[in-house]
């Protein structure tokens, strides 16, 4: 994940964004710039032997040598990107702000749009006005047949309607904004999810060639965001996100069960650690908790630190890497029983990173860092 709380700035600019109206103006690609990797990067991930990372302007870069040197990929958008997944080696999925969604089939050396978040508003807004203006229709002609008790009844109703019908034309005069996506994550090649802010969630069956909304899945009524999403390829699959809300599918998203929260605070993310079947959630204040039975009871786990912790990943071993605020590292050789905490010297925030044949990328603000692991880290 994804989304770094430690870089509050991002939660900030993706709020603009909502209230903000968004021009629904033809992409524009991303610039190469050659201080790209030195750029406020908020994920990464693996394509294979790959490294890929994402961020603001529509960077996305990859990396072939374990991060000695970076690529600047084809981006046909400047929005920020959030959050980056990819299924294998070459086939992966970026989200971010605008709603959108991009795709790429080359291990992430160029990417096209696969949902533009505006168009598909726009489309819904079209539709509002269709089903307030059928509405208004139907009660009106109710109206014309009723007797004078039942047209009494009516009248508050055709009211509403009316007022219904009259904000969904203003809606329509008015520039078009969508939420920001801040996380994604695909079960095999066909089935994903991705999710963000005010409980957005949209779903996918056939590889991206169709997302559907299906926030409604969710008992989110106060539309909390949604940060961090995760899975164990097995059909289950978690969510976690503002004001300590949680959620877990156990049928691979046919059906979402919410699970009691234990704690107000947010959740900034989620990894999944496969090698001992052990899912962690984290965010404000250093907060980090395991469980080893998919969500259904938590431990908390000793950070010994305070930082907000934003994202991270797990190995196919036990190796797990956490990172937050002022340059906070989290490093676990053991599965997560245990962290080591350190921080990086310029103490900038870090938004995610992983752990590598010794050696822990990590992105953030400043862009890309590459450590080596120290002894006393192993």
């Amino acid at each position: 994940m994804k989304f770094s709380p430690a870089l509050l700035i991002v939660l900030v600019t993706a709020c603009l964004m909502v209230l903000a109206p968004a021009q629904a103006d033809s992409p524009r690609p991303a610039p190469v710039m050659p201080l790209a990797p030195k750029s406020l990067l908020l994920d990464i991930t693996q394509a294979g032997d790959r490294l890929v990372v994402a961020g603001e302007r529509g960077h996305i870069l990859y990396s072939d040598d374990d991060g000695q040197n970076w690529q600047q990929a084809f981006v046909p958008t400047t929005q920020m990107l959030t959050s980056v997944y990819f299924v294998d080696s070459q086939r992966g999925w970026v989200v971010g702000h605008d709603g959108l969604i991009l795709v790429s089939d080359d291990g992430g050396e160029n990417w096209r749009i696969q949902r533009d978040g505006l168009v598909a508003q726009s489309q819904t807004n079209l539709e509002l006005r269709e089903v307030a203006h059928l509405q208004l229709k139907h009660l009106q002609q109710r109206f014309e047949t009723a007797d004078l008790e039942t047209q009494a009844q009516i009248e508050g109703d055709l009211e509403d309607a009316r007022m219904d019908l009259e904000d969904a034309e203003l809606t329509l005069e008015e520039p078009v904004f969508t939420y920001p996506l801040m996380d994604v994550w695909f079960q095999g090649a066909a089935q994903g999810w991705a999710i963000g802010a005010f409980g957005t969630l949209v779903t996918t069956e056939n590889g991206g060639q169709h997302w559907v909304n299906h926030e409604k899945m969710l008992e989110n009524p106060d539309e909390f965001h949604l940060n961090a999403i995760t899975g164990d390829g097995k059909e289950r699959v978690f969510i976690a996100g503002e004001g300590g809300v949680m959620f877990r599918s156990l049928d691979g998203g046919r059906s979402w069960e919410t699970l009691e929260p234990f704690y107000e605070g947010s959740w900034f993310g989620t990894v999944y650690n496969v090698q001992n079947d052990t899912l962690f959630v984290f965010g404000l204040r250093g907060n980090l908790y395991r469980s080893n039975d998919f969500g259904t009871s938590w431990t908390p786990v000793f950070t010994d630190t305070t930082s907000t912790l934003a994202g991270g990943s797990a190995s196919n071993g036990n190796e797990i890497l956490l990172v937050g605020g002022a340059g906070t590292v989290l490093h676990s050789t053991d599965g997560g029983q245990s962290f080591l905490h350190t921080m990086v010297e310029d103490r900038l925030g870090l938004s995610s990173g992983l752990g590598r044949d010794g050696k822990l990328i990590l992105v953030g603000r400043g862009g890309i860092k590459v450590r080596e692991v120290t002894n006393h880290e192993q």
